[in-house]
């Protein structure tokens, strides 16, 4: 790893659901709600290490500013 890169780090789903949830809605979503995302194609990116899901965070980030919609003016 170079001096500029720094680790990535991960999520599991059952806390992405927990965190992503709060942060939009001030509820947790259900980890139900990120296997359909998943499954439909929507949602952010997922990484599997085995059988299970982890989310990076930077690709959470980046997924939800590609969210955004630009206001009209």
């Amino acid at each position: 790893m170079s001096a500029t890169e720094s680790a990535a780090t991960y999520t599991s789903r059952k806390d992405l659901a927990k965190k992503l949830g709060e942060r939009m809605r001030g509820k947790p979503y259900t980890v139900q709600t990120l296997i359909k995302w998943e499954n439909r194609g929507y949602g952010p990116p997922v990484t599997r290490v085995g059988r299970d899901p982890v989310y990076r965070d930077d690709s959470t980030e980046k997924w939800l500013r590609g969210l955004e919609k630009a206001t009209r003016s």
